[in-house]
């Protein structure tokens, strides 16, 4: 068993100002083909439109309200929403209202960057 503090993964800062906390993937933990992300969208927030070509994403909203587009289908999120995304979807995310919106996000296969495609 491994057990990870998620206050012990140092955070970064995405390209599009969100704050990711990478809390289990082959790079930091013993999983081997999926991955486990915080990220934190603050107030005006949003990802660039991309899609990824293997990847299956899941998005548990933690708290916070937003707003996700997924092949042009747009929908509001909140605490408690799960938003499932296949490969070769086009999507973004972003933050409304007050406070951070908190997301919980899982990739099978895990997170790389080389397989995202960004289309903005």
């Amino acid at each position: 068993m491994q057990l990870i503090a998620r206050d012990d993964v140092q955070p970064f800062v995405g390209a599009d100002k969100s704050i990711i906390r990478e809390l289990a993937s082959p790079g930091n933990s013993g999983v081997t083909r999926h991955s486990l992300a915080e990220i934190r969208h603050p107030p005006g927030t949003a990802s660039e439109e991309h899609y990824h070509t293997e990847a299956e994403e899941v998005y548990y909203v933690i708290e916070g309200h937003g707003g996700v587009c997924v092949d042009g289908e747009t929908r509001n999120i909140g605490p408690g929403d799960v938003v499932v995304i296949t490969p070769g979807q086009r999507h973004k995310v972003w933050q409304e209202g007050e406070g951070d919106l908190v997301l919980l996000v899982t990739c099978v296969p895990a997170y790389s960057v080389e397989e995202v495609v960004f289309t903005e």
